[in-house]
């Protein structure tokens, strides 16, 4: 009679967990994908994708950015592995989103320039010994260049290998190095920061130099100029802040290179190529609100 008792309880609690209304963060995170779908940014190949664990994150207050508010980090995963993620505020708004893959789209809500090598920031030994990261900056900057090189009558822009092409571009900026307290990397290499007025003065000297015909420009954010650039096939240096997608409580600023726009539930997104952040499927790439975005440095041919 008790062992039948036992047996009907644990029927009973399987059938009301079974029932239990899935919790609101994973509605919020499933909801997003569909938006995403719908959007074009959900590349076919992969199969099915579906939401893996979902986090409350509290951000950690750095150096550099005040402690933000909190917000909700959903993994993404497939049949291959892991799929990309998804951030979004307690509110609902997506703020921050990669899905694996992804690396060319033309819909009627989103575009994206193919072809920007996804040079990423590598360790370099200063005069010390001691390791540094080559720096968002000039990494970015490598491959804005790189980009061009592959061009017709721009080749003498590049004519170097990736990381040649960023120790150059490091080398007529101004590098501040800062040890690493936060914990963004594995605590052995000291971080690099540079400005971006000073990536544009660098871009064009190192451009000018070379023969090679171009205009390079500083501009604020600009949706429409944003835009127009892509349209045209130029991709843009874009200055931001963003989530360490390794460690979402910490954010910083960061410099990389936009790729694409789009437009997802009427909020509107830059798609870019991270240099510190490395996908499972390269070239991957990120998208972020445009509200986290600053400065751009436009490179265009004169010709």
């Amino acid at each position: 009679m008790r062992t039948t008792l036992r047996a009907s309880l644990f029927v009973l609690v399987v059938l009301l967990l079974g029932c239990a209304d899935p919790k609101p963060e994973l509605v919020q995170a499933e909801a997003h994908l569909t938006a995403l779908r719908s959007a074009g940014l959900v590349p076919k190949a992969l199969g099915d994708i579906e939401v893996a664990a979902v986090r409350w994150i509290q951000p950690q207050p750095t150096r550099w950015q005040r402690q933000g508010r909190p917000f909700w980090w959903a993994g993404l995963r497939s049949t291959e592995g892991t799929a990309g993620y998804l951030a979004w505020t307690d509110e609902g708004r997506l703020i921050d989103f990669s899905v694996e893959g992804l690396r060319e789209v033309a819909s009627a809500q989103a575009f994206v320039i193919s072809g920007v090598p996804p040079i990423q920031q590598f360790p370099m030994r200063q005069p010390d010994g001691s390791l540094v990261a080559s720096g968002c900056v000039p990494t970015a900057g490598a491959s804005l260049i790189a980009f061009w090189s592959a061009r017709p009558g721009i080749a003498a822009w590049g004519r170097a290998g990736e990381q040649d092409l960023v120790r150059r571009l490091r080398g007529r900026i101004r590098m501040g190095v800062f040890p690493d307290l936060e914990g963004y990397t594995d605590g052995k290499m000291s971080l690099a920061g540079a400005f971006p007025d000073e990536l544009a003065e660098a871009l064009q000297a190192d451009a000018d130099e070379r023969g090679v015909d171009v205009d390079v420009a500083l501009s604020g954010y600009d949706r429409r100029l944003l835009g127009a650039e892509f349209s045209a096939g130029r991709p843009v240096l874009v200055s931001c802040v963003v989530l360490l997608p390794r460690k979402p409580e910490l954010s910083w600023g960061h410099q990389v290179v936009g790729v694409g726009r789009a437009e997802v539930a009427g909020a509107h997104y830059v798609g870019v190529i991270d240099n510190f952040f490395t996908p499972r499927i390269s070239g991957s790439i990120r998208w972020i609100e445009e509200e986290r975005v600053g400065q751009l440095v436009l490179v265009r041919p004169r010709r």
